[in-house]
């Protein structure tokens, strides 16, 4: 997979792996997998935010959480796994991703042509 990415307060955090779980509502959860081994200061900030209770917001490439805390934390010698609920959660719609999916397929295209 490639390495994905996440915004909290304007600064980026690296992502192995994340999934989001709908609700009927407009809360979500979300599944946060980082590697601590590249990025060994992600444990003290996500420890702090945790302990104190904090709330924010992330924005990811497709989405915005907003009023976020974490529920759990999770870690071994090589990931930490964060498990978070936010208030409210904003979907790119389809219609706003309709030119990144053009371009997507006709870059395909053009570079299987090349070939």
């Amino acid at each position: 997979m490639k390495e994905s990415w996440i915004k909290i307060n304007d600064e980026t955090f690296f992502i192995k792996d994340m999934s989001i779980q709908l609700s009927i509502g407009v809360h979500a959860s979300l599944e946060l997998s980082f590697d601590i081994n590249r990025y060994p200061s992600y444990s003290n900030l996500f420890f702090n935010k945790f302990e104190n209770k904090e709330k924010f917001n992330i924005v990811g490439k497709e989405f915005e959480a907003k009023g976020t805390i974490i529920k759990t934390i999770d870690t071994d010698n090589t990931t930490m796994n964060i498990s978070l609920r936010c208030d409210l959660l904003n979907h790119k719609d389809i219609s706003e991703r309709r030119e990144e999916i053009i371009d997507e397929v006709l870059n395909n295209e053009q570079n299987n042509n090349i070939k």
